[in-house]
């Protein structure tokens, strides 16, 4: 085998300057392109992130007068402190988590 031929494409043998030709190709043509579909689908994961992942601040919900006679309410027969304080934490957590 001759020594500027040193690769071969599909039982083609091709030499150095076919070679260089190729690379340069590649270098000029595809990269580009490749380049520019990982660009695309990072764009695009990034929508994905901000649209299902990251979650909107919500505006925290407060109790009302009724939400605190209620919980006053529950906890008047045998509760004391804590039990009005874990019945005011419970309606805080269902009003501002679901």
């Amino acid at each position: 085998m001759r020594e500027d031929c040193e690769r071969t494409i599909e039982g083609e043998i091709m030499n150095a300057e076919q070679e260089k030709a190729l690379r340069e190709y590649l270098q000029e043509a595809i990269v580009p392109l490749i380049e520019q579909v990982l660009v695309k689908k990072l764009g695009q994961a990034m929508s994905f992130a901000a649209e299902q992942l990251i979650q909107p601040k919500r505006e925290w919900q407060g109790l009302t007068d009724e939400d605190k006679q209620i919980a006053f309410d529950d906890t008047q027969e045998g509760g004391g402190f804590w039990e009005f304080a874990d019945a005011i934490e419970a309606t805080l957590r269902k009003k501002n988590h679901g």
